[in-house]
């Protein structure tokens, strides 16, 4: 319904500027016909009014050289012809000083065609005598026609200026009924737009996982409807995310309990507590434990990641980053030394204000990742940058990056690279999705910018609290 409305509001302006446009069009015509119309009569009239003041002079000759009395009818005809075209011209919109002409040209034709009638009584009979009142009439008659043609020529200046002025009117209208149609079309845009996007941010929260916020949609009926819908979806989406965790935290739990016994009892047969094993019972006592190890690591990167989406926030506490880094660090002395990695750290002296356990955890993901994917005598790199109160740290190595397909998926929980399943690397997949949550949870950010066709590296983006120290580069 608001669609339909918001078409008939846009189509409303350019109705009218169709109707204007017919009203001007129709009055240019009018003011055209009438123009023709003048130009016409005046034409017709001014070529009478010459034909009846020759018609005048020749049945006046005729009448002064047969002398028949008969012929003054003609000369009368004659004369009432010339007024009827005067008459005629009267009514074209003469100006005041043709007008005058106009009322010369009338008496002098009168005054001619009275003592025309007075003549043969007086015994005034050759013709010669009104020759130079003919030549005085047919001068005035030569200057009414002469006016007659500029009266036509001011018409078409008229009607020209007419013209000009209805295109100008029409294209002032034309110009503002098309703003107006393309602001009323902006405005219904933004309003039919609105729930649009309000829908789609409601959707990218969901895939987000923020299952917190209420969409919350206004238009018309229909977007309504569909933000309830998501509204429904979202509880849904949030009662099953609840049974996950839960589910999560149970298995986790109950998984433990007997692995704490597995690993136990593994330990005790190793240690020749029951009596010596054989070398076969050895190797088997060994697959034990390495898979009970990996076991107990998954379990704990699902209690972790539980942790993760459940744990309440923490006042933050001003640490230092390089010694929280070198800290971390030390946890790969091991795999640095049996792989030769060579361990690179570039980072100025700050003081963050942050949950250090956290970034911990994020910095252990990421250095994690790292060592696993490295070559043999590969680099692991740590370099770290600050602009405008924020620090940019930086994480990369030496191994096969990350494939373009699977950057949208790669901070999903329980997502594993193709690389990591051809390697046939142990992964739980979860160690980027509780990075991304707590770097969400500390105010930062992280993202995963590997230049194409090199080793990863991704980076964290975090509010620096105070720098201790310039801007120099610890390296080790």
């Amino acid at each position: 319904m608001l669609l339909l409305v918001g078409f008939v509001l846009v189509a409303i302006p350019l109705m009218g500027g169709i109707v204007g446009m017919s009203d001007a069009l129709r009055k240019m015509a009018n003011e055209g016909q009438r123009a023709v119309n003048v130009t016409a009569d005046i034409t017709r009239l001014s070529r009478q009014l010459t034909e009846n003041a020759e018609d005048l002079k020749w049945t006046a000759g005729q009448y002064f050289v047969l002398e028949d009395p008969a012929l003054i009818e003609r000369v009368r005809r004659a004369h009432e012809a010339f007024g009827a075209s005067l008459a005629g011209l009267r009514r074209i919109p003469w100006s005041s000083q043709q007008l005058a002409l106009l009322s010369r040209l009338e008496t002098l034709e009168k005054g001619l065609f009275a003592r025309l009638q007075e003549a043969p009584d007086t015994g005034v009979k050759p013709f010669e005598a009104f020759r130079l009142d003919f030549e005085g009439l047919m001068e005035v008659v030569i200057g009414v026609v002469d006016q007659a043609t500029q009266v036509v020529n001011a018409q078409v200046l008229s009607m020209d200026r007419t013209a000009r002025e209805i295109q100008r009117v029409l294209m002032w209208q034309v110009g503002g009924l098309i703003l107006l149609s393309v602001v009323l079309a902006a405005v219904l845009s933004r309003v039919l737009s609105r729930p649009v996007f309000e829908l789609a941010a409601a959707i990218r929260r969901l895939g987000r996982n923020d299952l917190e916020t209420r969409p919350r949609v206004r238009g018309p009926r229909d977007m309504v409807y569909l933000g309830q819908q998501l509204d429904w979806l979202r509880s849904r989406l949030r009662e099953l995310e609840e049974k996950k965790l839960f589910f999560f935290r149970e298995v986790s739990h109950e998984l433990k309990t007997p692995l704490t016994s597995l690993v136990e009892a593994s330990a005790l047969l190793n240690d020749d507590v029951v009596g010596p094993l054989g070398e076969s019972h050895r190797e088997i006592v060994s697959i034990m434990q390495s898979s009970s190890a990996e076991l107990k690591h998954r379990i704990e990167g699902l209690l972790r990641y539980n942790e993760a989406l459940n744990q309440p926030r923490t006042a933050p506490s001003l640490f230092r980053l390089r010694a929280l880094l070198s800290e971390v660090g030390e946890n790969f002395d091991l795999q640095r030394h049996t792989k030769r990695l060579r361990w690179v750290t570039e980072v100025p002296d700050v003081q963050l204000s942050s949950d250090p356990a956290r970034l911990a955890i994020v910095l252990e993901n990421l250095l994690a990742n790292a060592v696993k994917f490295s070559p043999e005598a590969g680099t692991v790199a740590v370099r770290a940058t600050q602009d405008q109160g924020w620090l940019y740290l930086q994480v990369s190595d030496d191994g096969p990056g990350v494939e373009e397909a699977e950057h949208e998926h790669l901070f999903q929980p329980f997502h594993k690279g193709a690389r990591a399943r051809e390697s046939g690397l142990q992964s739980s997949g979860l160690g980027l999705a509780i990075a991304k949550r707590y770097m969400e949870e500390l105010g930062g950010e992280l993202k995963q910018v590997s230049p194409p066709g090199e080793g990863a590296c991704f980076e964290l983006a975090l509010p620096v609290s105070k720098e201790v120290m310039p801007h120099d580069a610890a390296k080790a």
